[in-house]
């Protein structure tokens, strides 16, 4: 069973390291090395400051989709979109006249003290301001996290207070990133970690690294 985790620990190393897990100060060496290609390949990530110190890597990014049912976000077709013109913010039109309606994605990465590895936190706006449910966004899950999603639907995707802005945002829990890590074979260089698994974990939630990243870390 998932617990709660901190971080907010004493700056110390834990005697053991489970396998899969990452240092703090690894975890930055490999945030660091992530940000340096966010900047020759997207642009989208940068490290944000709380008025405390605290330091988070943020990005933001608008998806518009395609609605079956106005009602609901299930079964819904998301793409990325780069530009969005002011008159077309609101509802855009395809060639086939089908409404798409634009989500505000933002994405924060945090470390675990608790877990040793990084956790992603993020919201979903739509264009009226309104936070996308967490029912929606279950509904939104890919259909190959379904079972999963259905055994650990709690401690899978939940939300609780982002523990540095005090806010409401949802999260990807941690507590079996360590087991996904340890068996991700390509993961020789620690500096390679967050590419890796935000390759692994983000689809969960629609977040997607373009696969110039991929290459990048292969060079």
């Amino acid at each position: 069973m998932c617990i709660g985790h901190s971080f907010y620990l004493p700056d110390r190393e834990p005697a053991i390291m489970a396998a899969g897990s990452i240092l703090e100060d690894e975890f930055w060496d490999s945030i660091i090395y992530f940000l340096t290609l966010s900047d020759k390949i997207d642009g989208k990530w940068t490290i944000m400051k709380t008025k405390d110190g605290s330091r988070y890597v943020m990005a933001k990014e608008n998806m518009k989709r395609t609605e079956s049912n106005e009602n609901t976000l299930e079964g819904a077709d998301f793409h990325n979109v780069t530009e969005i013109e002011e008159e077309d913010a609101s509802t855009l039109r395809t060639d086939d006249n089908k409404d798409l309606s634009i989500l505000t994605y933002e994405f924060h990465i945090l470390y675990s003290q608790s877990y040793s590895v990084p956790v992603l936190y993020f919201n979903v706006h739509m264009q009226n301001g309104k936070l996308v449910s967490l029912e929606e966004i279950w509904n939104m899950v890919p259909d190959v996290h379904k079972d999963r999603l259905s055994q650990e639907r709690w401690t899978f995707v939940s939300q609780q207070e982002h523990p540095l802005l005090g806010l409401p945002f949802y999260h990807l829990h941690p507590c079996h990133t360590a087991d996904l890590m340890k068996n991700t074979p390509t993961l020789t260089d620690k500096r390679q970690y967050i590419i890796s698994w935000l390759s692994a974990v983000g689809p969960v939630v629609g977040l997607h690294l373009p696969l110039e990243y991929g290459k990048h870390s292969a060079s």
